[in-house]
């Protein structure tokens, strides 16, 4: 029903290490995960919106070690809704450029926020986002990749919306599970008639788990990761089983809709739980097939 499970490569743990990049690709292919999705900011391939040749080249030939498949993460600080920064849109350029080198089915995009502080309306940065992805969805059409425009801040149904203005069929949607447990926990937000809606232009799907506190709520409480576990707050990206999000509740929605995209397990942080991935691939796994699973019963 889905095409397949992968886990991220997180931007700071490799933080421009290619020796690391490659050591969390045998680490992963050895576990049995069928993509990997890579952070194009992680790498320092790309400098200035520009590929840097030798660079990418060692890239592909890590890449060529491992029979693994592969999605790519666009810098998350694009923002297209931003149009007075070119920038944006040129690095978007760069990173279907990379993905399309890379041999990537999707590139996932973070939905841009709004700036009220920008010299222009909220509708226009609306409009500029939906044009933008318009021409860039033609770009990657021509390369034989899809844009997924992920949930940040915003309900998934903003996001859904957004990708049926695009209306262009390769730009559609990475569900953030994580994302939206915390948006909809502080709005009040039904969060499964959130899924329901937005499954059916979805491409790829985030799963991890969290205790569903904004950080919005805790601003005595510094903005660093020992304290932010201590508290629970915020999108911790846990393994699967480790916070409060009923997965059990979840997955058979995504069955439900017969999801046949990816879905990408997001565990940013290796120092605390390399051990848990194996465990956390195995539960979706199991879970995807039969709907029968341990610690997600919630």
């Amino acid at each position: 029903m889905w095409k397949g499970i992968g886990v991220n490569i997180d931007t700071r743990r490799i933080n421009g290490s290619i020796r690391r990049f490659r050591d969390e690709l045998e680490f992963f292919t050895a576990i049995g995960f069928d993509y990997v999705e890579i952070p194009l900011a992680g790498l320092d391939v790309v400098v200035r919106g520009r590929i840097i040749e030798k660079r990418m080249q060692r890239l592909l030939d890590i890449l060529n070690e491992f029979n693994i498949k592969r999605t790519v993460h666009a810098p998350d600080v694009i923002n297209l809704k931003h149009k007075t920064n070119p920038w944006h849109y040129k690095v978007f350029e760069a990173t279907l450029a990379f993905a399309h080198r890379v041999g990537a089915e999707v590139v996932v995009y973070h939905c841009g926020t709004v700036d009220h502080t920008l010299d222009m309306r909220q509708r226009d940065q609306i409009r500029a986002e939906i044009q933008a992805l318009k021409r860039l969805g033609k770009t990657a059409q021509d390369l034989g990749i899809v844009i997924g425009v992920e949930n940040l801040f915003q309900p998934a149904t903003e996001v859904a919306k957004l990708v049926t203005e695009v209306n262009h069929p390769n730009v559609r949607m990475t569900l953030d599970f994580g994302h939206l447990f915390i948006y909809c926990q502080y709005t009040g937000t039904d969060f499964y008639k959130e899924i329901e809606r937005a499954l059916p232009a979805a491409v790829e799907l985030h799963v991890s788990d969290n205790f569903a506190e904004a950080p919005y709520t805790y601003q005595d409480i510094p903005d660093n990761e020992p304290y932010r576990f201590v508290y629970g707050i915020g999108d911790l990206h846990l393994p699967i089983g480790e916070g409060d999000m009923p997965y059990g509740r979840i997955l058979p929605l995504v069955r439900k809709h017969r999801f046949n995209g990816i879905v990408v397990l997001e565990v940013n942080s290796m120092d605390r739980f390399k051990e848990d991935y194996a465990d956390s691939l195995k539960l979706l796994r199991r879970y995807m097939n039969s709907g029968n699973g341990r610690r997600v019963e919630k």
